[in-house]
């Protein structure tokens, strides 16, 4: 048997210690802490649906709107809600969600014809101020858009972007530049940003732009549903909105439902 000395003993466990420290931190995949006292909260989610149609191949709706029930949230935004090469052609999926989970759903399709009845919703059972379309699509690319909302959480204003963006970088940065200016010309307003942003790589100059203009983000690994190593699904918080705490939804259900797995936070108002 090897003796070594305490001396060496401390050497080594000083230089384990010292392995540890400069190994890069993986970014947590939630947290958990509790509305500040004085604060308003309110829980929000980002979730894309894949035309309903799940990891199985079934087209279930009605289980979409279940998982949306169980979030139990004041508000969603989703994505690729409606038929667009799957789903059930004419079933119009944006009626179906609102009445199937309470919540009133405005639609923000991205194409709308005989082919097509598909893009983003927002569900809330919060007071709506106004809502409008944002046009995001670039040149010959796939149409993309976005819902700018104002609901009243507590008495006050906050804004809401739900959004998909596209598959491309240089669209991408087209893009985010829209949403941030956007943002930036009401910078005191309460601010929250969500949606499938299609951005993988931990240095991509387009969430280096989100990151300098948005205060916080909630950003677990969300995608692929059946083994999430990517962090495509984002909510992002300004104007003075904090996130308390977030965490990906990962069940059976979730799981099944769809390609993405939903993600879930709490903000905080002032």
């Amino acid at each position: 048997m090897i003796r070594f000395s305490r001396e060496r003993v401390e050497r080594i466990a000083a230089a384990l210690r010292a392995a540890r420290a400069r190994r890069p931190r993986r970014r947590a995949e939630g947290r958990n802490a509790p509305v500040p006292e004085g604060m308003t909260g309110f829980k929000v989610a980002t979730w894309n649906v894949h035309s309903c149609v799940g990891l199985d191949a079934r087209f279930a709706p009605d289980r979409v709107a279940q998982v949306i029930r169980d979030l139990d949230v004041d508000l969603i935004g989703l994505q690729e809600v409606g038929w667009h090469h799957r789903g059930e052609a004419g079933l119009d999926q944006f009626a179906f969600l609102e009445k199937a989970t309470g919540l009133t759903a405005h639609a923000g399709p991205t194409k709308h014809s005989e082919r097509a009845h598909y893009g983003n919703a927002l569900l809330t059972r919060l007071p709506v101020r106004s809502i409008s379309a944002i046009d995001l699509s670039v040149g010959r690319r796939e149409p993309r858009g976005a819902i700018d909302a104002v609901v009243e959480v507590g008495g006050r204003p906050v804004r809401v972007i739900v959004a998909h963006l596209g598959l491309d970088p240089w669209e991408r940065a087209k893009q985010v530049g829209e949403i941030v200016a956007r943002a930036l010309a009401q910078p005191d307003m309460p601010t929250l940003f969500m949606g499938d942003l299609n951005e993988w790589t931990p240095n991509s100059p387009r969430l280096k732009t989100l990151a300098k203009s948005f205060a916080d983000v909630a950003n677990p690994r969300s995608f692929h549903a059946r083994m999430p190593t990517l962090r495509l699904d984002r909510i992002y918080v300004s104007g003075g909105l904090q996130i308390p705490s977030f965490e990906v939804i990962r069940t059976v259900l979730t799981r099944r439902a769809s390609d993405h797995l939903p993600v879930r936070a709490t903000l905080a108002l002032p």
